[in-house]
């Protein structure tokens, strides 16, 4: 019998019938062993379901969950209600990770008595690769960590870079019914971690898609990253007043992403979101000096974010304009 922790491996899948296999063989070929891969079938239309089947026919170590369509929240709950290791990874359906991913993350969370060991990553684009980076081993307590996510640099609010202590989820669902679970949830793991291990070797393979939850041009889903990191901002500011600078820029670029794309959306959408954008500006007006700190904006965000206090067609269409001309120069969306 292995002695060594379980380190219990959710995967959430749908829709990713042309990457799939290449994410489970690099989670089933890992040099750790004692691994429990949890599958979750969040009710894909393709073939998704029969190649989970077929790899948990192969390797034992896989359990298969098929259920419902019902969003990544509700796969990712359903997949911890499964797991029973000491240590939780994710790895989403259309990534893939090294071979040592996980052998090298719990080395490290215990030779450093880490909750969370976060490595390196790399952000795959059909053309090019960019490669995110710890310069050196970096051990945090609870309110640098912390720091570190609201900058949003490094660390982001992404699960799966990380290996996560199964305690930190005890309690906890992600929000079901939202395409940015990981704002709302993650900010609370990390106030529960005593102490978090930031890693240089880049270990995780991030795939850019053009159809992904993030790539979604939709008012619906800006508004729902901007009502995340609204929440956050209101649910942190008494707690940690410190970084209530950080919590309020992040607000203002989930309200930057707002007016880049309200003039690209049906005239119908645009009717329904603006009581929204309308109160985004009024809750941006009243911060004051806050907005002002634009942390981490360059010019193109700087000049976008002088139009959040004007829900106006010709703001909007102002910031499609600067929108645009950054794409065309750094090749990808602001």
């Amino acid at each position: 019998m292995d002695e060594r922790p379980l380190i219990s491996v959710i995967v959430p899948v749908y829709k990713v019938e042309p990457y799939l296999r290449r994410c489970l063989d690099s989670i089933v070929n890992q040099t750790y062993r004692n691994l429990e891969i949890i599958l979750v079938d969040d009710g894909s239309p393709d073939n998704c379901g029969a190649i989970c089947d077929e790899y948990a026919a192969r390797d034992e170590r896989i359990r298969v969950i098929h259920k419902e369509n019902g969003g990544v929240s509700t796969a990712r709950n359903a997949g911890l209600a499964a797991a029973t290791g000491d240590w939780i990874g994710w790895v989403d359906s259309d990534d893939w990770i090294e071979p040592d991913m996980y052998e090298y993350l719990l080395k490290n969370a215990q030779i450093h008595g880490a909750d969370i060991a976060v490595c390196s990553r790399y952000e795959v684009f059909p053309n090019r690769q960019i490669a995110w980076s710890w310069e050196s081993t970096e051990v945090l307590d609870t309110a640098g960590a912390l720091k570190r996510l609201l900058e949003n640099r490094t660390m982001q609010n992404f699960l799966w870079d990380k290996l996560w202590k199964r305690e930190l989820f005890e309690g906890l669902l992600f929000p079901e019914g939202w395409n940015f679970e990981d704002i709302a949830i993650m900010y609370v793991l990390f106030e529960r971690a005593q102490r978090v291990v930031c890693l240089p070797e880049r270990k995780y393979y991030y795939r850019q898609r053009q159809d992904s939850i993030v790539a979604d041009i939709t008012l619906k889903n800006r508004l729902g990253h901007y009502l995340a990191a609204r929440q956050r901002y209101e649910e942190m500011r008494g707690k940690w007043p410190q970084f209530v600078p950080l919590l309020m820029s992040q607000c203002a670029a989930s309200a930057i992403g707002l007016w880049t794309v309200y003039c690209a959306n049906p005239q119908e959408e645009r009717k329904v979101a603006l009581p929204w954008l309308q109160e985004v500006s009024t809750f941006y007006r009243a911060q004051g000096d806050l907005t002002r700190q634009d942390v981490g904006l360059g010019l193109a965000g700087r000049l976008v974010l002088r139009l959040v206090p004007y829900p106006k067609q010709w703001a909007f269409r102002l910031a499609q304009v600067v929108s645009k001309l950054y794409e065309v120069k750094h090749g990808r969306a602001l």
